[in-house]
């Protein structure tokens, strides 16, 4: 699909690095955009080869811990109208195009559009354990959005956002190419280390081993049990486990950049007693609920 110079002008923006079974996919699937622009945080494989024929810009770009951050150099050198995030194992079917543009065209008084995005698992779609619509903010006018130097973090956007609504096969399609357990497994243990890091560095400890058991048995429950994650087979089991590891590992990198503190034992060793370990965990829901639902102070 090519550009329609009667239509507003996108721009795309990709952050890759070592993407080499990816970006081309991806970079096909946006030649309908005016501008495809790739980020490439220093890669070491042929990530800028492939890219080099499909994208109209390939910027280097030093390698940084938050890939969110590295978008604002995309966005910078972007002359569009409207501004696409995109990651390199994703996809924008046609049919989502055609939604982009007809909403965009109906809406001059929208600053950022929330697209919703279809994961898949080892190329299996797990619209349950994956969140579905899984929401994303990826769509905003030239000059109305960057992103802040935070992980997994959302575009801030200056001025109204919308919601596409869901619509079968308009969604991004989130679809990663020749990846293996061993490849999950090592990504989740980075950004593991990179969220305990920045927990810390804002002054947020680790909470102790009743923080770190619920952290990692209730996002197994909300994904598998309350997401019905065993709707998606084999495929939500495993990836509802991934996500307790997870989010169990978070808190296990907390305790290791906090010195290994032996000060813990104690209660540890009292998980032990069923009573206290039902207790732990109950308490440990409650407090999460309570943070949940308190309401905030005005200042």
């Amino acid at each position: 699909m090519k550009p329609d110079p009667g239509r507003p002008r996108f721009s795309a923006v990709v952050v890759a690095r070592n993407e080499e079974l990816n970006i081309r996919r991806c970079l096909e699937h946006l030649a309908w955009c005016h501008e495809r622009i790739v980020v490439d945080m220093t890669s070491e494989d042929r990530t800028r080869e492939l890219a080099g024929p499909l994208a109209t810009a390939i910027l280097p770009q030093a390698w940084i811990p938050h890939m969110e951050f590295a978008r604002n150099h995309g966005i910078d050198a972007a002359t569009g109208e409207w501004v696409l995030i995109v990651d390199a194992d994703e996809l924008i079917p046609a049919k989502l195009v055609r939604r982009l543009e007809e909403h965009v065209a109906a809406s001059p008084a929208t600053a950022g559009v929330w697209i919703p995005r279809m994961n898949y698992f080892f190329g299996l779609p797990v619209p349950h354990a994956g969140g579905f619509p899984d929401y994303q903010l990826r769509l905003f006018r030239r000059g109305a959005g960057r992103y802040p130097d935070q992980l997994h973090s959302a575009a801030v956007i200056d001025g109204p956002v919308a919601y596409l609504p869901v619509e079968d096969g308009a969604w991004i399609v989130h679809d990663r190419q020749g990846t293996t357990l061993t490849d999950v497994v090592l990504k989740f243990d980075t950004y593991a280390g990179k969220e305990a890091r920045t927990r810390l560095a804002g002054g947020q400890p680790f909470g102790g081993p009743r923080t770190a058991l619920w952290a990692g048995l209730s996002a197994f429950w909300f994904r598998f049990i309350t997401a019905r994650g065993y709707r998606d087979g084999m495929a939500g089991l495993l990836l509802s486990v991934l996500f307790a590891f997870y989010r169990f590992l978070v808190e296990a990198k907390a305790w290791e950049l906090s010195g290994f503190e032996s000060r813990w034992d104690p209660d540890a060793r009292r998980l032990g007693s069923l009573r206290h370990l039902a207790w732990a965990l109950t308490t440990g829901g409650v407090r999460r609920l309570l943070r949940r639902t308190r309401p905030t102070r005005s200042p």
